[in-house]
């Protein structure tokens, strides 16, 4: 297919970036495409969310050309992104200057936040985007709606469906650092059935991990391999079940730490396999649906040192959950659920031991419009867990869209909680809950006909009773709390049929008030440019600019610095394009992480084929 730049949403950095085309009704892109919001529970259209949300699709990627879960992310306002050296390494990813562990990430329905890690947290690098429909982003506490390590927000990720008929597409791309990454994907069926399978993988040389500029210069590589699944089966159009499932293998070089990142002989090894199962019922015309489901999460991690065991951790995770919503009225929904879910942690080299955590859940949320261009929500919801005490949590949001001048107004107040994981309980098993609180307000207003979008939100949250790990007694305590507050602003600019422009800011002021420092990895200027032209049917050119202000990394600060991709795509028939990217164009020297260091600059291309 051509990429048409009116078909399409181009570098779209905030959810509200979306155009819509007529007063107080659901946003579209530029398709006409309704979108919708499934990471709310509510299925809502977006300009009816009142929580601080960013959409990314896989136009958007395709255009970046992306190739992890962690790049799409870079330009999404309030997110910070710090690595742990080459490709492979540990991504983590902070929202609105809050601790990578207080992110949750959700994949259709799987949570993916590994138990054997001691934050639980999710590493970002090894996810691919060839499997990625949209990435949904809700910032801020979310806890009423997925419990705990729902801090920060949810990255909610939708993979690709299936899709009438048969068909696929492959493409395979290489370059810099002896690169090579390809994949495939094969969809088909129809209304009853539908499919989809993927498989890709990478392989690079890398660079070395621990800063060159340090005198390190092992190259550390990595190499992945993924198979995707997802299927949809549909007797009725009162019910479908949807399976899907996700394994990937990979292995990757990194170097040792003394007082910082050096050369060394270290291997990492992962194996993640992810399984879901989900079931749904409607009657009275809609009106009442029943959903089931079961997910299956194991995550393997083999850390070696000269082909010594160093660390050797399994984590796995089930889940059982039922949710029943209700529309008796066009204006009121209800939803009322129950979650059980049981996570282990089994350590057999290192520290952690083997922990088990078993949480039940029950939550309730209702969803108001008394007037067509007023939404309402609020919710709560009560965990119940083996390993600390009860947690209760509320939320509320609302959205107000002026018909007069098509501008919305946002704002959410929600409570969160952090529960301690099987790896800190290892450690310390008096560990409780940390908790937060928080709020946000923002507005939103189209210009020039929607040709020009802008929007603003403030926020500030609180946390209490943050676990962090105390050196001196080798444990881990509830001892810190922080505070973050700030401003994210973006602004969409659509100036013709060939030419978009998107920029966004985002202002993070985040303390740790226990020591009256920042918060480390945290700027506070972030600044996100991407332009994008198609000056002919056939060709797209886009580059991105990212300017990351000062940052503190324990005592140490970290300069400012900005990175320019370039990269454009060249469409030759209706099955094959070609495409090519500048990655660090002007081949800048920083760190987003002490010690660790950074891709200098990078070609690759590749060709695309589908039928």
């Amino acid at each position: 297919m051509v990429y048409h730049f009116r078909k399409r949403r181009v570098a779209l950095v905030a959810a509200s970036l979306l155009a819509y085309t007529q007063p107080v009704t659901a946003q579209t892109n530029h398709s006409g495409d309704t979108i919708i919001v499934t990471g709310t529970r509510f299925n809502t259209p977006l300009d009816q969310v009142g929580r601080a949300v960013s959409v990314i699709d896989k136009e958007d990627i395709a255009l970046r050309q992306q190739r992890f879960l962690f790049d799409a992310l870079q330009s999404i306002p309030g997110i910070q992104v710090t690595r742990s050296g080459s490709f492979g390494a540990l991504a983590s990813v902070s929202l609105r200057g809050l601790p990578s562990n207080q992110t949750l990430v959700v994949q259709d329905g799987i949570v993916l936040n590994n138990p054997s890690s001691f934050g639980n947290t999710f590493d970002f690098a090894n996810f691919d985007t060839a499997v990625i429909e949209r990435v949904e982003v809700l910032r801020g506490a979310q806890s009423t709606l997925y419990g705990s390590d729902a801090i920060g927000g949810v990255i909610n990720i939708v993979t690709k469906d299936g899709r009438d008929g048969f068909g696929g597409e492959a493409f395979t791309e290489g370059g810099s650092f002896g690169t090579f990454r390809g994949a495939a994907t094969l969809l088909g069926g129809n209304d009853i059935a539908s499919g989809r399978v993927t498989l890709s993988g990478v392989q690079t040389d890398g660079f070395s991990s621990a800063d060159e500029a340090n005198g390190n210069t092992e190259d550390d590589g990595f190499q992945n391999i993924s198979l995707s699944s997802k299927a949809r089966f549909a007797p009725s159009e009162n019910f479908d079940v949807v399976f899907v499932a996700q394994y990937q293998d990979s292995e990757n070089e990194f170097d040792s730490f003394t007082t910082l990142p050096v050369d060394g002989n270290e291997i990492g090894e992962s194996e993640e396999l992810s399984i879901a199962g989900i079931a749904t019922h409607k009657s009275f015309d809609g009106k009442l649906e029943n959903q089931v489901s079961i997910s299956i999460l194991r995550n393997d991690r083999l850390n070696l040192t000269s082909g010594i065991p160093s660390f050797d951790a399994l984590g796995t995770r089930i889940s059982y959950e039922y949710q029943g919503t209700a529309k008796p009225a066009e204006w009121i929904s209800f939803i009322a659920g129950a979650e059980f879910d049981q996570q282990e942690s089994e350590v057999t080299v290192g520290f952690g031991g083997n922990q088990e955590i078993e949480t039940i859940s029950g939550f309730g949320l209702v969803q108001l419009q008394p007037m067509p261009f007023v939404t309402l929500n609020a919710g709560v919801r009560h965990d119940a867990s083996t390993a600390f005490s009860d947690e209760t949590t509320f939320s509320l949001s609302a959205a107000v869209a002026l018909p007069q001048t098509n501008t919305i107004f946002r704002g959410s107040f929600a409570e969160g909680f952090r529960a301690p994981t099987a790896g800190e309980l290892g450690f310390n098993p008096t560990l409780f809950a940390e908790f937060s609180d928080g709020w946000d307000i923002g507005i939103e207003q189209p210009l020039f006909d929607g040709r020009v979008r802008f929007t603003a939100t403030y926020f500030n949250q609180n946390i209490d009773d943050l676990i962090a790990f105390d050196l001196a007694a080798f444990t881990f305590v509830n001892v810190q709390e922080y505070s973050t507050e700030g401003v994210e602003i973006a602004l969409d600019a659509y100036i013709n049929e060939w030419l978009s422009i998107a920029a966004s800011y985002t202002f993070t002021d985040a303390v740790n008030l226990s020591t009256s420092l920042a918060a480390g990895n945290q700027p506070k200027d972030k600044v996100s440019v991407e332009l994008a032209m198609e000056p002919t049917d056939r060709l797209t050119v886009s580059a991105g600019g990212r300017y990351n202000g000062e940052e503190i990394d324990g005592a140490v600060v970290l300069d400012d610095f900005f990175v320019l991709s370039l990269r454009a795509s060249y469409t030759v028939s209706n099955q094959f394009d070609v495409f090519a990217r500048v990655e660090n164009a002007t081949d800048a020297e920083y760190q987003d992480n002490f010690g660790y260091g950074t891709a200098p600059l990078s070609v690759l291309g590749g060709v695309k084929a589908r039928f």
